[in-house]
């Protein structure tokens, strides 16, 4: 069973971050890049953790979504 979750990254979303995560939707809030999409298993989440810090972002907070509202919500 899949789980929503939206990741916050400093920065703007633009054509890089476009092409490095093609299987979510990124959408620019007050000067973060918010990340929002699916994840199979808590290894997939890991996974894109791991691709925000090797393109040197800082990751700001995580947040699982359920059904449109937030259960969790803060920052690192």
């Amino acid at each position: 069973m899949s789980e929503t979750f939206e990741l916050r990254f400093r920065g703007e979303p633009g054509p890089m971050l476009y092409a490095a995560f093609p299987e979510f939707v990124l959408r620019p809030e007050q000067g973060l890049t918010v990340l929002h999409g699916e994840f199979m298993d808590q290894a997939a989440l890991v996974g894109v953790i791991e691709r925000i810090n090797s393109l040197g972002l800082l990751l700001v907070g995580i947040r699982l979504v359920v059904d449109d509202s937030p259960l969790f919500a803060r920052a690192w």
